[in-house]
């Protein structure tokens, strides 16, 4: 694995940049034009279908044989390098896991991962085929609580066949990223409960003062960087096991534990032992990567930094776009729900609760 890298000394329009991205509108892109990209740039006929999609332009694309693909036209706003990046990740897994229930890239008529076209607004887009993952997503199915060690051993296989990917654009600024916590400092007036802005400011100053120093001797390598219940895929509505993970587009090079702790801060659970599922996802995944005690005992705090990161891009998103404020605040009961408990519990506590892992099934 690398270790991690010196990350770039760019300014906040560089990090907000990088947040905002998700408040661009989507390519202009009709049922009609996906169609005709799909048939000159890959050869594909069939009916299409918009997804709902944050900042992209999705297409279903079904077949007369039944296969279905995934007609994907990227924002202009993101980086080149960056969707290239993706692409090339995804071929690195299915060269060396090709059991793992990723998309795959499909070559376009030129035998490109990927095509540039100039839409009529005037943008430049890139264009990609991957196989669509047809199934439920996690967060809209029942039964999903017996899935967590699964999770794990999932994220598990996919940062170790990750483990040997590199790519220039790996190491971009993104603010989603834990790693980038420090970031988040100018961004906390958008946050209105006085008391709540403490706590997150007097994380922020945890961070700087002793997280971050010690994150640079971590093992890092390109991880997903979003593994939640949004973008894994079950069996059916009444889920008994995953069957795919989506959406790649938070990838970043970032200590792996941080990989982790992103998957981790979605299932902290509103029980009496919040923390009994997040030991059961890392159970799995310490099956396939075992941690470093240095990593492990960082687990707490980086889980509240994720926390913190959602709570704060939230609220300023929100403020600057309010018509698509309920959207963008969507993971803000679940963030809050999961940083009181934390806070609750106790790093100590947190830390004896999640080594009783060995113990979940």
């Amino acid at each position: 694995m690398h270790k991690a890298a010196a990350l770039p000394q760019s300014g906040l329009s560089d990090a907000a940049g990088r947040a905002d991205l998700l408040s661009h509108d989507a390519p202009a892109v009709s049922a009609d034009l996906a169609a005709e990209l799909a048939r000159n740039l890959y050869g594909v006929d069939g009916q299409v279908h918009r997804l709902t999609a944050e900042k992209d332009a999705n297409f279903r694309v079904t077949m007369a044989s039944g296969e279905q693909a995934l007609l994907k036209i990227t924002n202009a706003a993101e980086d080149r390098a960056v969707t290239d990046m993706q692409t090339a990740a995804l071929m690195h897994i299915a060269a060396v896991d090709p059991s793992l229930p990723v998309p795959q890239v499909r070559w376009s008529l030129n035998g490109e991962a990927s095509e540039l076209v100039s839409l009529p607004a005037g943008q430049t887009h890139v264009v990609r085929l991957l196989s669509y993952l047809d199934g439920t997503v996690l967060s809209a199915a029942t039964g999903g609580g017996a899935l967590h060690r699964e999770i794990g051993t999932l994220l598990g296989r996919l940062a170790l066949a990750l483990r040997g990917f590199s790519h220039p654009a790996a190491g971009h600024v993104l603010q989603w990223d834990i790693q980038q916590a420090h970031r988040l400092r100018p961004m906390l007036e958008a946050v209105a409960d006085p008391a709540l802005r403490a706590r997150l400011t007097a994380l922020i100053d945890l961070f700087e003062a002793e997280i971050q120093p010690r994150l640079t001797s971590l093992r890092a390598q390109v991880g997903h960087n979003d593994f939640n219940p949004h973008n894994l895929l079950v069996d059916s509505a009444e889920a008994t096991r995953l069957t795919g993970i989506i959406d790649f587009g938070d990838m970043v090079l970032t200590p792996m534990v941080c990989d982790l702790a992103v998957a981790c801060s979605y299932q902290i659970a509103d029980t009496a032992r919040p923390l009994d599922d997040v030991a059961r996802l890392i159970a799995g995944f310490t099956e396939v990567l075992p941690l470093e005690d240095v990593e492990f005992a960082l687990l707490p705090d980086l889980i509240r930094l994720r926390h913190a990161t959602s709570l704060t891009i939230g609220a300023w998103r929100a403020r600057r776009y309010p018509d698509n404020a309920a959207y963008i605040l969507r993971n803000t009961g679940v963030s809050l729900r999961g940083l009181n408990a934390l806070d609750r519990i106790g790093t100590e506590g947190a830390l004896a609760a999640l080594s009783r892992r060995e113990n979940m099934r």
